[in-house]
């Protein structure tokens, strides 16, 4: 089940909040996270019901071993049983994730095993990890039971993509926690934008980089349409995450919760080093505290350092997919990253200069490339679509039509300017006068409204980061 659906939209979420509402009458905390609970556990089965047992396995084994090392003194029996937990979730990740790519890279062939893999599985991975070190560390108390354990975990809002959220940051409002009406309203707004971003901008980008990309195996695309394809491509991961995340968000706020943000306009970084600290931020902020750090992190020496950015990277590459393109890309990431650390290192060169802002965006484009093929034969095709002149034959004229009409332009504009502060400063200057939340209301209701629409009337919506 995600947001953008009917079923969620009409159905799941109105029910949720209702059943929320009453039994917050009570005023008992542990029955608000027992409704949560259980509204979280609908929605997973909805979509992944096979795998519900083994997610209801992996909380309750965590769960009793964060017991095991929190509940004694013995530094040996500590140590002991949170290795045991770290490997135990690593291994989980391993089988149901990459098993199927070693066992294909070992057997030879395309041979191997051939294991579906659990919806959400590298997220709420990620977090129970981030929970047993901070528990280890005594950086925050072990879960009090197994129920907030439980919703901790698979809180469905930020269950299946984010934003990755560590215990410390929600484990006071498993414990506590009111909802103004002021809060809920915003929570509301914001899952509207994200859901208006979502449908309106993400998709219809999608779209055209579907049909671009789809194009490519019957006619020659040429230079400029394979690089405005690719533009699209980039550009709708970001629309499509950042809309999962605003919804994530707002969905958290009306249930009491304050969850992470994930972007901060990172198509402004003027190097990539600063992206990746404004891109998916509870992600590389996750590699950060729990493996670049660990492993040293620019403390040491410089050659070090460079080896810890690639081990991140080759590890992030191979979070977002069991393919060796994914671990190119982390790699690809890695390689520019450590350049420009060598830069800042040895001439204290600092990227200030906005015109640097191309510079990224250009480095980060050409690394979509890679993220999008994960087929070689696909990955050649474009590049000869790219380095050639386009055909302009009768398919190419009616994909140039579908892609260039006054609509398309206008959303294709819009998405730009989301990019920038624009909508930011537009919201900060409406804010400000007395009919200016009015305003605001109405072109979010409306905008929400006509998404609703576009929905219910066209079959592309698609989740890019549903798989991961």
């Amino acid at each position: 089940m995600v947001f953008s659906s009917p079923v969620f939209l009409f159905f799941f979420l109105p029910l949720c909040i209702i059943t929320y509402i009453a039994i917050s009458f009570l005023k008992n905390i542990r029955a608000l996270n027992i409704c949560l609970l259980i509204f979280s556990i609908i929605f997973y089965a909805y979509g992944s019901f096979d795998f519900l047992p083994i997610l209801f396995a992996s909380i309750i084994i965590n769960y009793y071993l964060s017991c095991l090392y929190s509940n004694t003194s013995d530094i040996n029996i500590r140590k002991k049983y949170f290795i045991v937990a770290i490997i135990f979730n690593i291994l989980l990740l391993f089988i149901y994730k990459y098993l199927n790519l070693f066992s294909r890279v070992i057997l030879g062939d395309g041979n191997g095993t051939s294991i579906k893999l659990p919806i959400g599985i590298s997220f709420y991975t990620f977090q129970v990890l981030s929970y047993h070190i901070d528990v280890y560390r005594n950086t925050v108390k072990k879960s009090e039971n197994l129920i907030d354990f439980a919703l901790f975990t698979m809180l469905f809002p930020q269950l299946i993509a984010g934003p990755i959220v560590r215990y410390i940051s929600i484990s006071d409002r498993l414990k506590e926690r009111t909802v103004t009406l002021q809060k809920f309203s915003h929570g509301i707004l914001r899952f509207m934008v994200g859901f208006a971003k979502k449908i309106l901008l993400a998709n219809m980008l999608g779209r055209v980089a579907d049909l671009s990309f789809e194009g490519m195996h019957t006619y020659t695309l040429g230079f400029f349409m394979s690089l405005f394809a690719i533009i699209c491509y980039a550009i709708q991961i970001y629309l499509d995450f950042s809309a999962y995340s605003d919804m994530a968000i707002g969905i958290g706020e009306i249930f009491g919760f304050d969850f992470p943000e994930n972007f901060n306009l990172p198509f402004l970084s003027k190097s990539l080093t600063e992206f990746w600290r404004r891109w998916h931020i509870t992600l590389s902020s996750f590699f950060s505290d729990y493996v670049y750090k660990p492993l040293g992190g620019s403390k040491k020496a410089i050659y070090r350092t460079c080896i810890n950015i690639a081990i991140v990277f080759a590890l992030s590459g191979f979070w977002h997919g069991a393919n060796f393109n994914f671990l190119l890309w982390g790699l690809y990431n890695a390689l520019f990253l450590i350049i420009e650390r060598l830069i800042v290192t040895k001439t204290k060169f600092k990227f200030e200069n906005p015109l640097f802002i191309i510079y990224t965006c250009l480095i980060w484009i050409v690394g979509m490339v890679i993220f999008r093929f994960e087929n070689f034969n696909d990955f050649l095709i474009y590049i000869n679509g790219l380095l050639n002149a386009p055909v302009f034959d009768a398919s190419t004229r009616q994909l140039l039509q579908l892609i260039f009409t006054p609509y398309f332009v206008l959303i294709f504009i819009i998405s730009i300017l989301y990019l920038t502060p624009f909508f930011d400063k537009i919201y900060n200057a409406l804010s400000k006068r007395y009919f200016g939340f009015i305003v605001i209301d109405l072109v979010v209701v409306t905008s929400f409204a006509y998404a609703i629409v576009e929905m219910l009337t066209t079959g592309f919506n698609p989740f890019i980061y549903f798989r991961f």
